[in-house]
């Protein structure tokens, strides 16, 4: 397995606005990494994660990279998605395969969601393999699914390519201002225990439960980062809270 060298003095990745942290999930092609790299440089980015790369050396992707090839030498590799997770307001997962009818794989076109964005934290865009891209279980780990839009005829994009299109559209968008703190996700995750405890007291099928709180925690993931305070936020919290103590209340009263 090749090692990450981390230089104590480079800055964590911001480029005209957003924070962004770039995660390749088990990467196959060092060449891509090497391009993913120089298309970081070309916007301003400079956090390259690699989770379990399928290749020993960063030689070839540090050729590819040319004059980025600092950003590969100073990049992190890890061996969990949720270890390059950390530290992330918020999880943007891509996939060119779109399917509406699965919560997981319902995405939203790239550029909507970028210049939707309002949240000024660390965003972790994550891509997955070559090969296969990511799968349910990863794309579970992200708050939001995005897609770039391509013709039918052949929708699946060359990693790098793909890569240097996101960073393109997230730069575009980061011009503009107003962006606001993001909400700490532990306010975001409780929120939504509590809508699932509700939820459980309805009665649905486990499967019709498990699927609608996919959907729900999908919701929620594109709605906050468009714009929702922390205050904004806090309310909600309160609001659902107070449903489910009534809840409570109405069941021991019966």
């Amino acid at each position: 397995m090749i090692r990450s060298g981390r230089a104590e003095s480079r800055s964590p990745g911001r480029g005209d606005g957003f924070d962004i942290r770039v995660i390749l999930v088990e990467p196959e092609n060092s060449i891509n990494v090497g391009m993913i790299a120089r298309a970081m440089m070309n916007f301003g980015y400079s956090d390259l994660w690699l989770v379990s790369p399928m290749f020993d050396s960063l030689d070839r992707a540090e050729a590819a990279a040319m004059r980025a090839a600092d950003i590969l030498r100073s990049c992190k590799i890890v061996v969990s998605l949720e270890e390059a997770l950390e530290g992330t307001d918020l999880v943007v997962g891509t996939t060119a395969r779109v399917a509406i009818r699965s919560p997981l794989r319902r995405a939203v076109e790239l550029r909507s969601f970028a210049e939707s964005l309002r949240w000024g934290g660390k965003v972790g865009l994550v891509f997955g393999r070559e090969s296969t891209g990511l799968t349910n279980e990863e794309l579970s780990l992200c708050d939001v699914v995005v897609t770039i839009p391509t013709s039918r005829e052949y929708a699946a994009m060359n990693l790098a390519n793909a890569a240097a299109v996101v960073l393109y559209e997230m730069s575009m968008a980061s011009r503009g201002g107003g962006k606001v703190e993001p909400v700490p996700r532990g306010l975001r995750e409780r929120t939504l225990i509590y809508l699932g405890e509700i939820l459980s007291r309805i009665g649905l099928p486990d499967h019709k439960e498990r699927r609608l709180m996919l959907t729900l925690g999908r919701i929620l993931g594109r709605a906050y980062p468009c714009g929702v305070t922390r205050e904004e936020a806090t309310y909600l919290l309160e609001a659902v809270v107070k449903v489910k103590n009534r809840l409570e209340v109405c069941d021991r009263v019966a």
